[in-house]
């Protein structure tokens, strides 16, 4: 009987073990879904925050660039043109006239010179104008392009030299570990004096290159901020760890292409060559004047005087100059910007998927570094580092596990600059900017001088 019922008390006291790991299980499962679930949050809201801080960066360097209205200027410009092709040509005067004493005859001559246009000069004229005010509009486009891509550079620099600053700095409390821990078994009288000083001169290398990083990312910043008139940036960018690689780039690509600034350019050229083809044939006909006259005649023998009305046409005869050559150059542009914009097509395509091929390598070995060697190399440090105080492990374990580390760590900031600069030349290729122009601390100022240049350099009269 005892034993029916201790069987029974083992059964249920299995059975209770059992719902209660079930119910340590459930809540487990559970605690892990809700700490996804705060950590997505957490990873929005970053990312929200970041994206918040680059806009409003944007903003300001807009409505600072904004004040010098080149933009504006070029569309004052544009449009003025636009009116002016629409002009008719202006009318002749012509006055003359023969015998000036009493004793002769006398005539008087008044005329008015008209040119028509029968073949569609000034309405050619007119096209070339709004391909030139379309050309003002790609100007804006492309200026507000190179102005973000300018201020995204920076942005990106700032991010990563704060990151970089981080590291430098944990790697300069490793260091300090290491001189404590050598520094303990130097007074303890088991390692030399020798060992204590090398540690000490990988210390303050640690300790310069912390201040070389404070240096380079105040620098930045100053830059960054000089981008809308300010002397500096007066917080730090916010960014999650998973924020810090330019996971966006497939996607801003895959939409800039179909909005290529250089493909439009090339292709408005080719607009701009038809419409100065259809111009040049227009001048080579000729356009006819109309004449209207007044003759006056007073013969010297009599008082009465005759007055005549006159009226003609001139029709110039274009035999030498047809505009022929004109013709055959600006075909040949045409042709040759066919050929350009077919070239163009296939060798952005080839860069553009050869750079996306190395940004995909670099998250390979990214990730690898930050979720797998560091982590390892800091499990080595900090158990050599241990081994170490207690006489374990002698002082070339610490110093090359701590070197070990280090190099792990600058390789991460250093694949994370490739990434960044791979992202950025991808991204200007898909946009059509020069990413030598965007990629450099007065980018903005080349910019802006590029902008004043082409307006200065826009001619007064359509077909100059």
């Amino acid at each position: 009987m005892s034993k029916k019922v201790s069987t029974q008390d083992m059964g249920l006291n299995e059975k209770t073990t059992v719902q209660l790991k079930k119910a340590q299980l459930v809540a487990f499962i559970l605690g892990i879904s809700i700490s996804a679930s705060i950590f997505a949050q957490q990873s929005v809201a970053s990312k929200n925050q970041q994206d918040s801080d680059f806009n409003q960066i944007l903003m300001r360097v807009e409505g600072h660039q904004n004040q010098i209205h080149a933009l504006q200027t070029q569309q004052d410009i544009a449009t003025a043109k636009l009116k002016q092709s629409q002009l008719w040509e202006n009318p002749s005067l012509s006055v003359q006239k023969t015998g000036f004493k009493s004793d002769q005859d006398q005539e008087l001559d008044i005329e008015i010179s008209q040119p028509l246009d029968i073949f569609g000069q000034r309405r050619s004229r007119k096209n070339l104008a709004k391909v030139e005010l379309s050309q003002v509009d790609l100007n804006q486009k492309l200026y507000k392009a190179e102005t973000l891509l300018a201020v995204k550079y920076l942005w990106s620099q700032v991010l990563v030299l704060q990151e970089e600053l981080k590291i430098s700095k944990t790697q300069l409390a490793d260091s300090q570990a290491n001189v404590d821990a050598t520094r303990l078994r130097y007074r303890a009288g088991s390692v030399s004096r020798l060992d204590l000083d090398r540690i000490l001169v990988t210390h303050i290398e640690n300790q310069r290159r912390t201040q070389e990083m404070e240096l380079s990312l105040t620098t930045v910043k100053r830059q960054l901020a000089n981008l809308w008139g300010a002397a500096e940036l007066d917080h730090d960018l916010s960014a999650a760890r998973a924020q810090l690689w330019p996971s966006d780039t497939t996607a801003f690509v895959q939409q800039a292409l179909n909005e290529n600034l250089l493909a439009q350019s090339i292709q408005l050229q080719k607009v701009k060559q038809q419409a100065n083809l259809a111009y040049l044939k227009a001048q080579a006909r000729p356009n006819p004047n109309v004449l209207f006259g007044i003759t006056n005649s007073k013969q010297a023998d009599l008082n009465n005087t005759e007055s005549q009305i006159r009226l003609g046409v001139e029709i110039p005869l274009n035999i030498f100059d047809r505009q022929q050559y004109g013709m055959q150059i600006a075909q040949a542009k045409q042709d040759l910007l066919d050929q350009q914009q077919q070239y163009y097509q296939q060798q952005n395509k080839t860069q553009l998927d050869t750079l996306l091929l190395e940004l995909k390598g670099l998250k390979w070995q990214y990730d690898l570094i930050n979720e797998q060697q560091i982590p390892l190399s800091e499990s080595v440090h900090q158990k050599t580092l241990l081994g170490f105080k207690v006489g374990k492990y002698s002082i070339t374990d610490v110093h090359q596990a701590s070197i070990q580390l280090q190099e792990q760590r600058l390789n991460k900031i250093q694949t994370l600059k490739q990434a960044w600069q791979k992202s950025l030349q991808a991204e200007s290729l898909a946009l059509g900017v020069d990413s030598n122009t965007i990629m450099s601390p007065d980018a903005l100022m080349k910019i802006n001088q590029n902008l004043w240049q082409s307006t200065n350099d826009l001619s007064p009269v359509v077909g100059e």
